[in-house]
């Protein structure tokens, strides 16, 4: 528990919002600049981002959203599985656990510790994701829309 409060208390919270990949949505994936192993970039396109708006604490969906894995190995899954709800997930960064994540927002991994994307999707797909570094921003094709959750 001290772990990823420490980790999230360390992230940069100036970012206007703050990512929970649980509850959020893939559309797509797609792998850019692959020259061979683990030199692409793994872009996962979320068609719903479920995030919490920073200067307020209301929460809803952003979109579109990409987060941008540079030198990605995936286990668990094949690129065309990457797509859905997401049940839950987390982040690994040297020993830490992430659960929020700063939007926009940029995260670096080590050589002797990667950088870790867990998910697992609503459709049963389970997957890791080592990646030197995770870039997170909003789709630059398209113009954002918030959407505020109406649950209760």
């Amino acid at each position: 528990m001290l772990a990823a409060m420490m980790a999230f208390d360390s992230l940069p919270w100036s970012a206007p919002w703050r990512l929970s990949l649980a509850g959020s949505e893939i559309a797509a994936a797609r792998i850019e600049g692959a020259a061979g192993p683990a030199s692409g970039t793994l872009v996962l396109r979320l068609s719903a981002a479920a995030v919490r708006r920073t200067a307020d604490g209301v929460a809803g969906y952003l979109r579109p959203v990409e987060l941008r894995l540079a030198q990605a190995r995936c286990d668990g899954a094949a690129l065309e599985e990457l797509f859905g709800g997401i049940r839950a997930a987390r982040v690994l960064q040297a020993g830490w656990v992430i659960d929020a994540l700063p939007l926009p927002g940029h995260l670096d991994g080590a050589a002797a510790a990667p950088l870790v994307l867990e998910l697992q999707l609503i459709h049963g797909t389970a997957l890791r994701i080592e990646a030197g570094a995770l870039t997170l921003g909003l789709a630059a094709d398209a113009a954002a829309v918030f959407r505020e959750s109406c649950d209760c």
